[in-house]
């Protein structure tokens, strides 16, 4: 069920709140009454919050599907060059080109767009002759967008239900999701440059090591043409910076 107003469905939102309020009442010094106040006092924050966020909605980005793109576009020998690095290719025509990447996923509903949206986030770069070039960094939305903000609802119900599938196995020996969490509460301002810029690296590193894993696997199950079930999976890396109360 979607909400005619929001790219985000009530279903969504619901599994948001269950998520929120269940961490909420594991605490057991939170009773119902106190949840109500938390309750209360975060919509009088949030509304203030809302009043300075309005996100953009120049039609929906399809992450997964740019994402597609250039990992075919680096990976595919139809579209490397000698030396094994991607080729310059033209937007459209026949392979190699953008356009044929778009095609050879059956998104072709999707390439006018989607190139624009390769433009504008930066995964791709033109050079010379009206050629492109495919950037290596991962995406990283500068605007807040509905894509985004239905990401971060996704991204809080995995987390919630990571720590609970975690706490919930009783073998000793059973393979657990990774969950883990480094941070120091007194990094100097003057070095959080460097570490947004070493964050970003590190992070791209495990991402695209994580991706080539899992479209492996990916490509290997639709060529065997299997009738098994498909789960979601896949890791997510986030970077923070937050003041500490004085």
């Amino acid at each position: 069920m979607k909400n005619k107003n929001s790219g985000i469905g009530h279903d969504d939102k619901r599994e948001l709140l269950t998520a929120i309020f269940t961490l909420c009442l594991l605490d057991e010094f939170v009773s119902e009454e106190v949840l109500d106040e938390l309750v209360s006092d975060s919509r009088k924050a949030a509304l203030k919050r809302v009043a300075s966020l309005r996100p953009s909605k120049k039609g929906s980005i399809e992450f997964d599907v740019l994402g597609h793109v250039i990992y075919q576009w680096q990976r595919s020998p139809k579209y490397l060059a000698e030396d094994g690095n991607p080729q310059r290719i033209p937007a459209r025509g026949k392979a190699p080109s953008i356009e044929s990447l778009f095609r050879e996923i059956s998104r072709m509903d999707y390439f006018e767009l989607g190139l624009r949206h390769l433009q504008q986030l930066g995964r791709i770069q033109r050079i010379r002759a009206g050629l492109y070039l495919p950037r290596h960094e991962v995406t990283i939305v500068q605007t807040l967008r509905p894509e985004l903000v239905e990401l971060l609802v996704r991204t809080i119900n995995r987390v919630v239900a990571t720590v609970l599938h975690n706490t919930s196995l009783t073998k000793k020996d059973a393979i657990r999701l990774i969950e883990r969490v480094t941070a120091v509460p007194d990094l100097p301002d003057t070095e959080i440059e460097s570490f947004k810029l070493f964050a970003r690296e590190q992070g791209g590193a495990l991402i695209n090591t994580m991706n080539d894993w899992l479209e492996r696997r990916r490509g290997e199950t639709k060529a065997r043409r299997t009738n098994r079930s498909h789960l979601t999976a896949g890791l997510h890396v986030f970077a923070f910076v937050e003041g500490n109360p004085k």
